[in-house]
């Protein structure tokens, strides 16, 4: 009994101990965390509203800065250029009087408010301004993927603009300010080219263009401001001027409600933006799994998705032999499989007949079948082209490495008697300097009755005769 006395002790001890190491270790690790994402130690209050507050104004050299960004970012759109547009956002003074804003509400100065809205508002005149009056006088009117990138934001726009901002302030605040960062926000929550757009959209007269992209700046703007408020309320930034607590909770809720009404659009764009990608993975996956036959063929397809009530859309463009209508419903019946249930299938075949489908094919396709025919044309009489030539090298050389034996011979026993044997072969030769080459060398047996004197004269007169009828200077004859 004592013995178990003993040992329940021992156990309980044990646990007390384990207990204790475990509580032990979590509060080390956490000690740990709060020393690792520690940002109150380096702040430099007075330091960093000095530089804030330096910023926000927009005049003299800032003007500068901000017209000719402008140009550059509307001219990155235009041409389609990503370094142009990223070169633009770098040099671009907007963030200024964005931070203003964020710092002013979070520590209650009501001038820095006002100072930082009107340069805000200022620079947002002058870049729409400026970027329309580009577009107006650019000779390239063709709307390219950079422009249309800035007219659809979503709620991932919104999260960028929420973690850049917090990366700003953050950097701003701390003693040694890492530019690296700044510049990294300028890029990423990208301010200039929305209202680049937004001139594009006001130059043109598409409205979709304008107010999305003014929409895009919008959200880059407010909730990088958002993000400065929360960093400064949470680093305790000393306050301009007290106000009371009723005061300061309408101040939030009017924060809340501002933010709710610009985020809740994104969120449906966003959500658009889903679906639409879903539509397309779903039809293209239809369109490769659902049209494979012998014979038969995809020059074409479109997909069209509608997020209204209209359905959205398939159409196919089929080449080669003919698939019956039976089997075209069979394909159709299929599409609710791939989750497309309100969706129209075309399929276009030559088949069709009526001046509806033939318009199409002859708008939509033709253009397409003619080119590929004549890029499959000219690749096959490139081939041939190229097969001619070799052969024509390959017989040309044929011709020059090959003589007229037979008829030599003949000639040679008729002119020279006193030949009794002749061979003919190739020579190679070598000059042991990296000099080679082959020497058509004829190998003369003469008669044992002839002289050697009359050898030397007849080996000279038949070599030049050799040269002249076979049209070589390189023959050479050989005694044997």
């Amino acid at each position: 009994m004592e013995e178990n006395n003993i040992n329940n002790q021992e156990e309980e001890q044990v646990k007390e101990e384990l207990k204790f190491s475990f509580s032990a270790f979590l509060k080390s690790l956490l000690t740990y965390f709060k020393t690792l994402v520690n940002i109150r130690d380096e702040v430099d209050f007075q330091g960093s509203v000095d530089a804030i507050r330096k910023d926000i104004d927009f005049k003299g050299v800032n003007v500068w800065i901000l017209g000719a960004s402008i140009v550059i970012a509307s001219i990155g759109l235009n041409v389609n250029s990503t370094a142009v547009i990223i070169g633009a956002m770098l040099i671009s003074p907007l963030m200024g009087p964005i931070v203003g804003v964020g710092l002013s509400v979070g520590i209650n100065d009501f001038k820095m408010l006002i100072r930082s809205l009107k340069s805000l508002g200022t620079a947002v005149v002058i870049s729409v301004i400026i970027s329309a009056l580009y577009f107006l006088i650019t000779p390239f009117g063709e709307v390219q993927s950079e422009l249309i990138a800035r007219t659809r934001p979503t709620l991932l726009d919104v999260m960028v603009a929420v973690f850049g901002g917090i990366a700003l302030i953050v950097a701003k605040t701390q003693r040694g300010t890492v530019a690296s960062v700044i510049f990294g926000v300028a890029i990423a929550t990208a301010l200039m080219p929305p209202l680049c757009t937004a001139g594009y959209g006001l130059a043109n007269g598409n409205w979709s263009f304008f107010f999305g992209a003014f929409y895009l700046f919008l959200i880059n703007s407010v909730f990088i401001a958002l993000s400065t408020w929360i960093i400064v309320k949470y680093l305790k930034f000393p306050l301009a001027t007290y106000i009371n607590p009723e005061r300061q909770k309408r101040v939030k809720r009017y924060i809340l409600v501002i933010s709710l009404l610009i985020i809740v659009p994104s969120g449906f764009t966003f959500w658009n933006t889903i679906q639409e990608s879903i539509f397309e993975n779903n039809a293209e996956r239809f369109v490769v799994e659902n049209f494979e036959f012998e014979g038969t063929w995809i020059n074409k397809k479109d997909i069209t998705y509608s997020d209204k009530e209209e359905p959205s859309k398939i159409e196919v463009y089929l080449m080669g032999d003919i698939i019956s209508k039976k089997e075209e419903e069979k394909i159709a019946k299929k599409l609710s499989d791939y989750e497309l249930d309100n969706v129209e299938l075309k399929v276009h075949q030559f088949k069709d007949k009526s001046d509806e489908i033939a318009g199409k094919l002859t708008a939509e396709v033709k253009s397409g079948i003619l080119e590929e025919l004549y890029e499959k044309k000219e690749k096959l009489l490139n081939d041939k082209d190229a097969t001619i030539e070799f052969l024509e090298d390959a017989l040309l050389k044929f011709k020059s490495d090959t003589i007229p034996y037979n008829a030599v011979a003949n000639e040679m026993i008729v002119q020279y008697p006193n030949v009794s044997n002749m061979a003919f072969a190739k020579a190679v030769s070598t000059n042991f300097g990296g000099k080679q080459d082959t020497i058509p060398t004829f190998y003369i047996h003469w008669k044992a009755s002839v002289e050697l004197d009359a050898i030397e004269q007849e080996k000279i007169a038949i070599e030049k005769w050799l040269k002249v009828r076979l049209n070589d200077k390189n023959v050479k004859v050989v005694n044997y």
